[in-house]
């Protein structure tokens, strides 16, 4: 990231649309000149990152929906959410996502790819359900005559299309292509039932995530784990910076693990945390074990989150707490973490 450029001015995006630009869409697509607006869209979008893109379509509750995506991109998801973040309340004729929404029917349509028409009906998808993700292999007729960079696009835009974006960075694995068709493949339909389910049982009552704790070992020592699920920066792409808190704790069991009295300052020290951060950052993870407790937490770049934890810990009694700031807006700091 350039340290001298000027943040994303979201407001100017909003103001013009306010002020002309959804009336102008609404105009062009009555009359059949949304062409002309093309262009002006999207240099305003681009204003914010030029790795943003742009689309309209039908709205889910209102007549239009307009959407910009970073369009698989991690560097700009977080841009993509904070125009999100600040844009007008929903009305009946318009509502705004930061990523495309799934298909209707997740087997209708299709793409052409140079000279071969790929329907998405004929997709048959090999998905394995492990943990809180699914994997997968998709399969086509077509794939095996055409070349790997298009079987690839073929494969991430069919599951875009059957689960949307954001579900699909969330609680979609690996992904592979199958040139033969999968033992008990499904359609991309009977899949988004799969990965529905998993995002039931993955998220609390009160949607939000819930923690699962883990175990092994390093060295002969015992290690703890808890993470929360999903583990995804797609969850909350505006948290994009890595804040890696090490704090030792000198009440430790024979075995390194944290004695009562230790146990009860950790957790006292994670609620102060969360208290001083205030939704500006969020703890998703933390391993213990060898008399330290490594906190995982993802905080807003655009907030001053980093110098308030730097602050919060400095009345820790039982060592002294490092504090590791690192951009990270795709979470490959917690990947390891991830069930």
């Amino acid at each position: 990231m350039d340290p001298d450029a000027q943040p994303p001015n979201y407001d100017a995006f909003w103001s013009w649309w306010l002020e002309q630009g959804a009336a102008a869409c609404e105009a062009g697509i009555a009359d059949g000149t949304l062409s002309e607006l093309v262009d002006e869209i999207t240099a305003r979008v681009h204003a914010i990152s030029p790795e943003l893109v742009w689309e309209l379509g039908p709205g889910s509750s209102a007549q239009h929906l307009l959407v910009v995506s970073p369009e698989g991109n991690p560097d700009v998801r977080a841009a993509a959410h904070r125009w999100l973040l600040a844009a007008p309340a929903p009305t009946e004729t318009w509502e705004y996502a930061d990523a495309r929404p799934p298909s209707g029917d997740p087997d209708s349509g299709g793409m052409r790819v140079g000279e071969t028409d790929v329907d998405f009906a004929a997709i048959r998808v090999g998905a394995t359900r492990v943990g809180n993700h699914v994997d997968v292999a998709v399969h086509h007729p077509a794939l095996r005559e055409l070349p790997e960079q298009a079987r690839g696009a073929i494969a991430f835009l069919s599951l875009d299309h059957a689960l949307g974006e954001t579900d699909c960075e969330t609680w979609v694995g690996n992904v592979g292509i199958a040139l033969d068709p999968p033992p008990d493949a499904v359609t991309l339909e009977d899949l988004r039932g799969l990965v529905t389910q998993v995002a039931r049982d993955a998220v609390g009552d009160d949607g939000q995530p819930v923690w699962v704790l883990l175990q092994g070992e390093h060295d002969g020592a015992p290690l703890m784990a808890a993470a929360q699920v999903p583990l995804a920066s797609s969850w909350a792409p505006h948290l994009d910076t890595h804040l890696e808190i090490d704090v030792p704790y000198a009440d430790a069991t024979p075995d390194g693990l944290p004695a009562p009295e230790a146990l009860d300052a950790l957790r006292g020290l994670e609620d102060h945390l969360a208290d001083r951060l205030a939704g500006t950052a969020r703890l998703v993870a933390h391993e213990t074990g060898r008399g330290r407790r490594l906190l995982h937490v993802y905080a807003d770049s655009e907030t001053p989150a980093a110098a308030v934890v730097e602050a919060a810990v400095t009345g820790w009694e039982q060592g002294r707490v490092e504090v590791r700031a690192t951009p990270d807006p795709s979470w490959h700091g917690v990947r390891h973490l991830r069930t």
